[in-house]
């Protein structure tokens, strides 16, 4: 039964799910309450539905029900709510006002999302649109008006003089978002694309061609620098995907043009970046992981992709994400691209000596594609190692062929007909991936986990399977085959197979891995797949 609440009051309301909310974070919260008088009622989610607007609610969010996940979404449709959460749920919240992943809960992050959430209450905040939501919203919008203008928003990330902690970065995360909600005109629709990508679209055109957003070249206490784009026009939804497109393009090149490649000298914190990546490279810090691909029918491994990792002497594990911006921006990624495919081709001949034949997947950025000897390079490099061209996958955005298509798309196309496999990655997150998928030389798509980890066999008629059940029709279609990541459950699993997906990765099957690991999976060889016709299970 729901329970009366006094509905002129704002109140804060800390409710567990499936599990009460832990003592330790209750207590966080009424201690940020009593500093901030605020009146704090705490208990489970089911006892408190509806709830009325004007309150600020903290969810710990369901662990695989689907029930409480829908009451959940729900629930954040209607109220600024606050969910806190293990990063393999977050999919299915895409529009939460704020979300603190469990595993980096701390009291520091918990007052950085009450404050948020305050200012969601107070109105003072535009919402901020996951990039799927934002795009519905954005069609409804354009149905209704056809005079707006699209702009897009990239930021790239700042060391800063006192270190570069994850506690640092996600502050900067926070405070970037923050500032661009708070900032927008008032009739803005936010979307976000990337971690540091953000779509706006306002009639106010006199707004967004200042620089309503402050970066590091205005300030140099803010530990990030804004690129806008120019806004253009946009009429009607069939132009969004070329008004992205073009957005993008001139983004990019803006960032390209502030690297080093682009002349500009380094500020004293990004040397010290750069330094570190240099020496990295020198003291073999970077090492390579493996995600083994399975064939979705049969559960053997056909592949795995390669991933980068770098361990820091002083700040141990550092994440890609941490990196590899930085490594862009200071022309580096090309020399560290080159290792990792170096390295890959070394890897696959360990396999290959011990019966294993498998096909080795490796990312690549535009800096390196947009090189135009960049086919020779690794034609030259498959010839002096040894390993077939079939043997290799290259993966790649759409933005990455496509911000230099006619040297990219030339080595590409010099590279599949030489036998390399290459693989559209993040299928579904591009501007006009659906419309010019017959145009780009590809033998592959992968689609990005965005899609397929929110899937679930109980939802047969949910707008999410329909959208990737057209996605692999359509690949099928043009010939290419598909991959699938983002596997994290049975559930998952059982739907991408019924779906007709030809290989599946996820930490459902495996985690990145060691090359020992690797060979030891496998030889093993065993299957988590349903046997559909027997109905039987074999285990993993």
């Amino acid at each position: 039964m729901s329970q009366r609440m006094d509905t002129e009051q704002p109140m804060l309301l800390a409710l567990g799910t499936d599990s009460p909310m832990p003592d330790f974070l209750t207590d966080w919260l009424c201690q940020e309450s009593a500093q901030q008088k605020n009146v704090i009622r705490t208990g489970m989610l089911d006892a408190f539905i509806p709830i009325p607007n004007g309150h600020m609610v903290v969810i710990t969010v369901p662990h695989g029900d689907p029930e409480q996940r829908d009451r959940v979404q729900e629930v954040t449709l209607q109220v600024p709510t606050l969910l806190i959460g293990f990063a393999d749920e977050r999919a299915f919240y895409p529009d939460a006002c704020v979300w603190i992943d469990a595993d980096h809960l701390t009291p520091h992050a918990l007052k950085h999302g009450l404050t948020e959430l305050r200012a969601c209450v107070a109105g003072q905040l535009r919402p901020l649109l996951a990039r799927q939501n934002w795009m519905l919203q954005c069609r409804s919008l354009l149905e209704r008006n056809s005079d707006l203008m699209l702009q897009l928003v990239s930021c790239r990330w700042r060391p800063a003089a006192s270190g570069d902690s994850a506690e640092i970065r996600f502050d900067t995360q926070q405070s970037f978002e923050h500032q661009l909600r708070a900032s927008a005109p008032a009739d803005a629709l936010i979307g976000k694309l990337l971690d540091d990508q953000f779509v706006i679209v306002s009639q106010n055109k006199k707004h967004l061609s200042e620089k309503w957003v402050r970066s590091h070249d205005d300030d140099t206490s803010f530990l990030w620098t804004a690129f806008l784009s120019t806004p253009v026009p946009l009429h009607s939804y069939d132009e969004l995907g070329e008004a992205l497109q073009h957005c993008v393009r001139e983004i990019e090149r803006s960032r390209m043009m502030c690297s080093r490649i682009g002349g500009r000298s380094l500020t004293a914190d990004e040397s010290v970046v750069v330094k570190d990546l240099i020496r990295a490279l020198r003291n073999k810090e970077f090492y390579l992981e493996f995600q083994p691909q399975f064939d979705s029918h049969t559960a053997t491994i056909v592949g795995a992709e390669a991933l980068l990792r770098w361990l820091h002497p002083e700040l141990g594990m550092v994440p890609p994400t941490a990196f590899i911006r930085d490594a862009e921006m200071a022309g580096l990624i090309r020399t560290l691209g080159s290792w990792a495919l170096r390295e890959t081709l070394r890897v696959w001949h360990i396999l290959n000596d011990r019966g294993i034949n498998i096909r080795m997947a490796v990312n690549v950025s535009f800096p390196e594609v947009a090189d135009p000897d960049y086919a020779d390079k690794v034609l030259d490099l498959l010839d002096e190692t040894g390993v077939p061209a079939a043997s290799l996958e290259l993966e790649l955005t759409e933005t990455a062929m496509m911000l230099d298509a006619s040297v990219s798309l030339n080595n590409l196309n010099r590279l599949k007909l030489a036998g390399v496999r290459i693989v559209l990655d993040d299928f579904g997150t591009g501007f006009s991936s659906l419309s010019h998928l017959s145009d780009l030389p590809i033998t592959g798509i992968k689609l990005d986990r965005a899609f397929v980890t929110p899937l679930n066999h109980d939802d047969e008629n949910s707008a999410q399977r329909h959208i990737v059940a057209t996605m692999l029709d359509l690949s099928k279609r043009l010939k290419l085959e598909t991959t699938a990541e983002g596997i994290e459950d049975q559930s998952c699993l059982e739907v991408i197979h019924s779906l007709g997906c030809d290989r599946v990765q996820g930490y459902f099957y495996a985690q990145p891995m060691s090359v020992d690991k690797l060979i030891e999976r496998a030889c093993v060889q065993e299957s988590v797949l349903v046997d559909y016709a027997s109905g039987q299970q074999s285990l993993f």
